[in-house]
């Protein structure tokens, strides 16, 4: 009778440690809260609307499902526009920077340079939506000199990560305006 019991609560301890065991793998294999998860965010034109941790779009929704499903780590899509003033000086730069996606309460650094060196910087806050209002900013020089290089660009930090675990933005840039002054 002993021997009896004992091998039931065997086979009892052999059947609990299996059902562990495979609700393990269960978590891994469905992502329980975690890749499968993080790949939906890219499903029904998601993909659109987020980046990866390198701050580069995705070329369609199965490259971002693959790369959240992988432990990719998934951001809202962060953009940083610097556009050239549609009137600008004959010897300087005039630009305006926008952006969307960004850190709330973070800074933007607009940086304008001439020749290489920068001349003059401004910081706009982001604001609660994670957007900088349209700002312009201009720099001119007296008297003009032709050929001066002028150029302009914009730094910031994206919103925090919309994978799990969330993960804390992520530097962002925009693309350089140049322009080269022209005298009358």
């Amino acid at each position: 009778m002993l021997h009896n019991i004992n091998h039931k609560r065997g086979r009892a301890l052999a059947l609990l440690a299996t059902v562990l065991a495979c609700a393990g793998f269960a978590d891994r294999a469905f992502g329980a809260g975690g890749n499968a998860t993080n790949a939906k965010l890219c499903q029904q034109g998601g993909w659109t609307k987020v980046m990866d941790a390198s701050a580069h779009s995705f070329a369609g929704q199965d490259a971002c499902v693959s790369y959240a499903a992988h432990d990719g780590t998934i951001y809202p899509l962060a953009t940083l526009r610097v556009e050239a003033c549609k009137n600008q000086p004959y010897d300087g730069l005039c630009v305006i920077t926008s952006g969307s996606g960004l850190q709330p309460g973070s800074v933007v650094t607009l940086t304008l340079s001439k020749n290489g060196s920068p001349i003059a910087e401004v910081w706009p806050i982001v604001q609660g939506d994670g957007t900088i209002a349209p700002t312009e900013k201009s720099s001119f020089a007296f008297p003009c000199a032709a050929g001066n290089v002028y150029s302009a660009s914009a730094s910031g930090t994206s919103a925090e990560s919309l994978t799990y675990p969330k993960a804390p933005g992520i530097p962002v840039s925009s693309a350089t305006v140049e322009r080269t002054s022209a005298c009358p």
